[in-house]
Order: structure tokens, then C-alpha cells, then sequence
């Protein structure tokens, strides 16, 4: 008798276990979906902004790039090669 109650335990533990893991399971796969519909969303969202912002310019994204560039550039030249802090320091 002993070892046919410790058999029918184990299988109703067993149950429990699987169906949380099903539940679980379930829950993950469902915030997956609601996370990637999300991603779409902001990333469509984006994507229009950019392309606003590119037809106001109405420059292509080549020389957009090259103007933004250019300060990064010359950034070096202009300080002389010296490698200091662009405040003043109080002394």
C-alpha cells in the first residue's frame, strides 16, 4: 500500500509541475509577442520621423552625414594637438 500512495503522489506532483510549466510557458510566449509588436511599432514610428526629417533637409543622407562629420574632424586641428579640458579650471 505504501509504495502505491507514493506512486499516485508523484504523479499528482508531477501534474502540477507540468501545468505550470505549460502556464508559464504560455505566459512567456504571449509578452513575447506583445514585446515584438511593441518593437514594430517604435521602430515603424522611427523610421517615419527619420524620413520627415531627411525630405526637410532635402539633402541627401550622404551629405547630411558629411556636414555632421566635419566638426568631429577638424576638432583636433583647431585645439593644436593638445589634449585639455574645453572649461577653464579654477586655479
Amino acid at each position: 500500500m505504501d509504495s502505491t500512495q507514493a506512486r499516485a503522489e508523484g504523479v499528482r506532483s508531477g501534474y502540477l509541475n507540468s501545468k505550470a510549466m505549460i502556464t508559464g510557458l504560455a505566459l512567456l510566449t504571449v509578452g513575447g509577442v506583445i514585446g515584438a509588436w511593441g518593437m514594430g511599432v517604435s521602430g515603424t514610428a522611427m523610421m517615419r520621423k527619420f524620413r520627415r526629417w531627411v525630405t526637410a533637409e532635402q539633402q541627401p543622407i550622404s551629405a547630411i552625414a558629411g556636414h555632421k562629420t566635419v566638426p568631429a574632424k577638424t576638432a583636433p586641428t583647431v585645439s593644436g594637438g593638445r589634449k585639455e579640458m574645453a572649461t577653464q579650471s579654477a586655479r
